[in-house]
């Protein structure tokens, strides 16, 4: 017999191999062995993948604990202590035997071994596609699912709106399906599905659960270019947005990220983030330092970079305000925002600005706070700024050529400040006075 280890198991309960298939065994403590016919509990685990047998010998310890508890309470009847023993004595040949794994439990072995690479925001979205995934499909055996059945998936989902759960809370996929007056969820989202299917049943494949992934291949065509999924704001769009906004030195947040984004091309979350320290001189020039130190989160290596405050800040006194913030010694720019695990500093004010953005600027979807982030790099290209500057003004992977990679560093500030020059709108703003 050969252990496998499982850290979380105290030493006197393991599992082993015997003939690649894993089994779990633990001993029937002294003062209860009266209740069992052996002194041992021993069950395969009808698997002979180690990570698989992790997570159903963690799940069968727990039961097995939760079990000789209950026995211990003294509180059961004799004929209830026997039903809990044969709840967890080894049987011949179980359900799970002879029929193949439930979607819901492989999809529970994926989240198990996944959930370490993923983000708080990350888990929260593919949970919910899991979920979506298995109320659309039902709980199913993994191995029933052929391409007719993800052809019929396929086609329910383009007939569903998006945010399905907070829209039609409380009915059956079935129900929402049979409305008159549904607007469907977009391809872009029907694709992020399948994606998370795909990826689901990949790792069936891998596992040895299944032998065939059919979920390939199986995601819509958007005819779309990449630069039409979302909306630049345009030279009008902006002077409204600029007219628009206010400065209220009570809620100093609701002027400046807005505009930041404008003059700088930064993710919401980047800017709802920055401390008082990120705002710095390097080589001379203002800069915004974005880093993921202390509670601030980037979403991916490139995001980590260096961009320099645009002249139009900088007229319009945001130095000013960062240094009455020193002077306040608090340690954020914008402390009325407060941190959540699933998106950091940013939820109240996105929702503020989307308010806003519908009330005052566009009632067209496709534009939204991350189009100012379009209409930035579409200036610099329309400029004649060069790719790779763009690509780290904006944090953006290089264009993967070993020679800019690997050997080329970083733009100082001063070069980016000069490809920053390139960005006039040609907007007025009211100069605010601290």
């Amino acid at each position: 017999m050969r252990p496998l280890k499982l850290g979380l198991l105290s030493s006197a309960h393991h599992v082993f191999v015997r003939n690649c298939i894993y089994y779990y065994r633990t001993d029937i403590p002294t003062d209860l062995k009266h209740y069992f016919p052996t002194s041992e509990i021993k069950q395969s685990l009808k698997t002979k993948d180690s990570k698989i047998a992790k997570v159903l010998a963690i799940r069968m310890e727990y039961k097995i604990q939760q079990a000789f508890c209950l026995i211990r309470s003294g509180m059961l009847p004799e004929d209830i202590i026997m039903q809990v023993v044969d709840s967890i004595k080894p049987t011949k040949q179980s359900t799970a035997e002879v029929r193949g794994k439930l979607l819901s439990e492989v999809i529970e072995l994926y989240e198990v071994e996944k959930e370490s690479e993923w983000t708080y925001k990350t888990k929260l979205e593919v949970m919910g596609c899991h979920k979506l995934i298995v109320d659309v499909l039902g709980n199913i055996e993994v191995k029933v699912i052929n391409k007719q059945t993800l052809l019929d998936f396929r086609s329910k989902l383009m007939k569903l709106p998006s945010n399905i759960y907070k829209k039609y809370s409380g009915k059956t996929i079935q129900q929402i399906l049979e409305l008159s007056d549904i607007q469907p969820m977009s391809t872009t989202s029907i694709n992020k599905h399948i994606m998370r299917l795909n990826a689901l049943l990949g790792y069936a494949v891998k596992e040895g659960i299944v032998t065939t992934n059919y979920c390939h291949g199986m995601m819509l065509s958007d005819k779309r270019r990449a630069d039409e999924l979302r909306k630049v704001y345009d030279i009008a769009d902006l002077k409204l947005i600029v007219s628009r906004l206010t400065y209220d030195p009570d809620k100093p947040e609701r002027y400046w990220i807005p505009v930041i984004a404008m003059y700088s091309g930064m993710r919401l979350d980047e800017i709802c983030q920055l401390y008082v320290e990120d705002v710095q001189q390097i080589d001379g020039v203002w800069c915004l330092n974005i880093n993921d130190e202390k509670d601030k989160k980037l979403k991916n290596i490139s995001s980590k970079r260096v961009v320099p405050v645009h002249p139009f800040l900088i007229s319009n006194r945001f130095i000013q305000y960062v240094e009455s913030m020193m002077k306040y010694g608090v340690p954020r720019l914008w402390m009325n925002l407060t941190w959540r695990e699933a998106d950091g500093y940013s939820n109240s004010i996105g929702n503020w600005y989307r308010r806003f953005n519908r009330e005052h600027i566009s009632e067209d979807k496709s534009k939204v706070f991350h189009s100012f982030r379009h209409t930035f790099t579409d200036t610099l290209k329309q400029a004649g700024v060069l790719e790779t500057v763009i690509a780290e003004l904006v944090g953006h992977s290089s264009n993967g050529s070993m020679t800019m990679g690997r050997y080329g560093k970083r733009y100082q500030p001063k070069i980016l400040l000069e490809a920053l020059m390139q960005l006039d709108y040609g907007v007025n703003i009211q100069t605010i006075n601290f």
